[in-house]
């Protein structure tokens, strides 16, 4: 059975402060904590989230009746390549952190002569480098997997109209669309966003992560600052506000919700 026995000695032999330990606990706290945050409130107020989840089950119903026109595939597509284009981004991004990190040496990262950067060993700044590498490789998992259900979305659309149910009526059969299947594409069409959404979110925390290579309190007030940056273009963004306006409506979950029938 593995033991990890941490002391205070081996902490100061790798030149950890608790200043560096609090302050990775704090961007833990701020990613996780607001995660949970949205998450709970999307459910009772509007958020970008919830607006634009009516927003996609009325397109998928509009797909229901009239079936996926030209552009409706182009819309899907683009936002295929949109993701698509994010996930790459975050292999080189990846790749540039993993080339850093294995020609990291003393002189190499010495950023001593910046007044405002503080001047620590070589190992915490490998850390810091390995804590960016891990929300990157985050990001591309979760981009990764809302393209494969934005994928998952044109099959299911596809296999919509053949997953039928015949009935008999003077010796002819006739197909009708289960609404069901419509259901789980506005389903999955939402969940691959949500992953989209998660891997943004990524992106947000390692701009403040790179904000740790200066020193721990802009890293933390970094961390603040994300978390309001984030907050008010979730709940608070005019682009919000006119998706709302433009249903006219005062809050998303009183509406009535959208039925295939």
């Amino acid at each position: 059975m593995l033991q990890f026995n941490i002391s205070v000695s081996k902490l100061r032999a790798m030149d950890i402060s608790l200043l560096d330990i609090f302050s990775f606990f704090w961007f833990l706290s701020c990613w996780l904590g607001y995660s949970l945050f949205a998450r709970k409130q999307a459910k009772k107020r509007n958020s970008l989230s919830s607006v634009l989840y009516r927003y996609r089950k009325e397109w998928v119903l509009k797909l229901s009746k009239s079936g996926m026109s030209e552009v409706d595939s182009d819309l899907l597509g683009s936002l295929e390549r949109q993701v698509s284009f994010m996930a790459s981004t975050s292999l080189l991004i990846i790749a540039s952190l993993v080339t850093v990190l294995s020609a990291a040496s003393e002189d190499f990262m010495d950023m001593s002569s910046l007044q405002f950067v503080n001047d620590v060993s070589l190992e915490i700044v490998q850390m810091k480098l390995l804590l960016m590498i891990f929300i990157f490789v985050y990001g591309f998992f979760t981009f990764s997997w809302a393209l494969r259900q934005y994928g998952f979305c044109f099959v299911l659309f596809g296999s919509s109209f053949n997953t039928v149910r015949y009935y008999k009526s003077n010796d002819e059969y006739q197909a009708q669309a289960v609404p069901r299947d419509f259901k789980a594409v506005s389903k999955v069409l939402d969940r691959a966003a949500h992953s989209y959404n998660y891997g943004i979110r990524a992106y947000y925390f390692a701009m403040a992560a790179l904000a740790w290579f200066i020193n721990d309190w802009f890293f933390m007030a970094a961390c603040a600052v994300v978390i309001f940056v984030l907050y008010r273009r979730e709940f608070k963004s005019s682009s919000l506000q006119a998706m709302v306006d433009a249903r006219q409506i005062a809050n998303v979950h009183d509406e009535e919700e959208i039925k295939f029938d």
